[in-house]
């Protein structure tokens, strides 16, 4: 028998831990994008869900990197939050595996973008409680770091977080120099809301610098591109940097109408920091107007931020780990000059080991330029949908205030809309009388129908949440049936089918599926949903049996009436080798 040496037996497992490896991370990929993408619009406590979730899995996969990028990343959520022990915990962390001299040693390019985004989180927490030297010490170190990196859309938003929090520090030269570097590199990446942030920080250091003329173009800049600007963080910059410019110049109105725009922001109260800042210069302004009502309004405001925020236990704990981390950067570098003394005897007894070490590498940079194509294939819409749906307990209340309206709305709208029919019938009251609340109850029955719409319909498409419904009945019946789902568009958007219609389709499916799983004894369901121009298709498809049991369901009958309401046409055909299709074609679905 031919014997296999370890080496070749190490390539024939390479595709295995590639692929293993590969799914691991991409799901973390998924889950921080989907994270990152809530913080942005506001949504943090679900940012917070999401980014423990992450934190799991990268634990699990045993990378790094994916480590180091989670917790730091959790950090950012938390600190928004205001929960700054936490934030501490998981900065602590990350900080432990990147001062090590494993991690640093031959770091590759996102190794490296990981190091700089922990270092500027750092930096802006340790501004945020006033320890400025420690924040410009961080941030000079992230913009040294991402300095190495080849990607100029990640390198213009570190710039131009390094720029603002030397801005904060008062280093305003320095911070002009990063800001100038973030302002070249978004626009090299066609990244208008980092140039927009550039431009808007920009403008702050010219007006502190004294010229005027040149913070006008940069205002004018902003003016410009602040219509192709979305995001509710870059619009805070801007209207800090607005602000801290009135300020300066003593324009107390002005800069109370920039602090309303900033207080008016969806989702500011995730971000109890700015709110604070806030408060706390509005009372100012107020006061040196002579308005001290609203003066001691806001200042009341700005102090039970305050508590909440400056407790000493924080405070105490930020020092620590700053403590910490400097102990570790001094153990570090003496073990990099001890390494470099015994790597010269190491080339003598670790020849085999230097190569297995170098295919490992092979196979980790191969892995990662590989996920990094299929990461520019996430589309955030889909992440959204699969996410959002996980984060459902957070409605429950809102729902409840939203069954309480809709109570009232019936009884003191289209009840009194039908006392007032009865009385002018029993009354002999005209017909147009009659008509005419006949006609406003059936509104009032109409709009109260299309609000009870269900929440996913608000920002997901019906593809989005019929994805995600097959996808969480597979994960249910996991090892009992296996479902499937694809969508083609040809000759349309799904953004475009009505959400009424949407939710009929919705519904069928749900039923559709439901009953394959319960009473067909089905091993493998499909399900698949086409547009076609003005005509929506939708099939499943199941391997199973149904039994007789002589009783008419109401599913079926529930199914057809819904596809009537949508003019809809509803077949089930029972295949002649076992198996059935159900199939649900609407026609101009546009118009139903």
């Amino acid at each position: 028998m031919k014997k296999i040496s370890l080496l070749s037996l190490f390539f024939l497992l390479i595709p295995f831990l590639c692929e293993g490896s590969e799914n691991e991370i991409r799901k973390i990929a998924q889950l921080r994008e989907a994270a990152d993408s809530l913080h942005n619009v506001g949504r943090t406590d679900s940012a917070v869900i999401v980014g423990a979730d992450a934190i799991r899995l990268a634990e699990k996969s045993g990378d790094p990197t994916q480590i180091v990028g989670t917790h730091s990343a959790q950090g950012v959520f938390l600190r928004s939050l205001g929960r700054v022990d936490e934030a501490l915990e998981n900065y602590g962390q990350a900080l432990e595996i990147i001062t090590s001299g494993k991690f640093r040693e031959n770091p590759d390019s996102e190794a490296i973008e990981e190091i700089a985004s922990l270092y500027i989180n750092l930096a802006v927490l340790n501004l945020d409680t006033q320890h400025k030297e420690q924040a410009a010490k961080n941030a000079v170190l992230s913009g040294e770091w991402i300095g190495k990196s080849e990607d100029a859309e990640l390198r213009s938003t570190i710039y131009g977080v390094v720029g603002s929090v030397l801005t904060g520090c008062g280093e305003l030269e320095k911070a002009r120099g990063y800001q100038d570097l973030a302002y070249r590199d978004a626009l090299a990446s066609e990244n208008k809301e980092a140039a927009f942030r550039a431009a808007a920080y920009t403008m702050l250091i010219s007006d502190r610098l004294g010229d005027k003329k040149e913070a006008q173009s940069w205002r004018e800049k902003c003016n410009v591109l602040i219509n192709d600007v979305n995001s509710m963080m870059a619009r805070l910059v801007y209207y800090q940097a607005e602000c801290s410019i009135c300020l300066k110049n003593d324009d107390k109105r002005g800069s109370l109408e920039w602090f309303q725009r900033i207080l008016d922001l969806d989702g500011i109260d995730n971000l109890p920091f700015v709110k604070f800042d806030a408060y706390n210069n509005m009372h100012i302004a107020y006061a040196g107007l002579g308005d001290y009502r609203e003066a001691y309004s806001t200042l009341l405001k700005s102090n039970e931020l305050r508590d909440s925020l400056w407790e000493r236990e924080k405070t105490e704990s930020l020092r620590d780990l700053t403590v910490k981390y400097e102990t570790k950067e001094t153990e570090l570098a003496l073990a990099q000059s001890e390494a470099k003394r015994a790597n010269i005897l190491m080339w003598l007894f670790a020849v085999l080991g230097i190569m297995l070490v170098g295919v490992v590498g092979f196979v980790v940079y191969a892995g990662r330029q590989r996920r990094r194509r299929m990461q520019k294939e996430i589309e955030f819409a889909n992440l959204r949908a699969d996410i959002g749906r996980q984060l459902t307990t957070q409605y429950v209340e809102g729902l409840e205030n939203e069954r309480r309206r809709m109570s009232r709305e019936l009884h003191d709208g289209v009840c009194n809309d039908l006392l007032a029919i009865q009385m002018n019938i029993s009354n002999g009251q005209s017909t147009e009388s009659t008509a005419s609340l006949i006609e406003s109850c059936r509104e009032s029955v109409r709009r109260i129908s299309h609000e009870l719409m269900p929440p996913e319909f608000a920002y997901a498409t019906i593809d989005e949440v019929v994805r995600f419904f097959v996808g969480k009945q597979g994960d249910a019946n996991e090892g009992k049936v296996a479902l499937s789902y694809v969508s083609v568009a040809e000759g349309g958007e799904w953004s475009r089918v009505p959400d009424d219609v949407a939710l009929e389709v919705y519904r069928i499916v749900q039923e559709g599926v439901g009953n394959a799983i319960k009473h067909s004894g089905a091993s493998r369901i499909n399900v698949a949903m086409n547009l076609d121009g003005d005509t929506l298709g939708v099939e499943i498809s199941d391997d199973g049996v149904y039994k007789n049991t002589g009783r008419k369901g109401l599913g079926l009958d529930s199914m057809r009436k819904r596809a009537n309401s949508i003019n809809g046409q509803l077949t089930i055909e029972a295949l002649p080798g076992g198996g059935t299709v159900l199939r649900l074609r609407v026609k101009n679905y546009g118009n139903p």
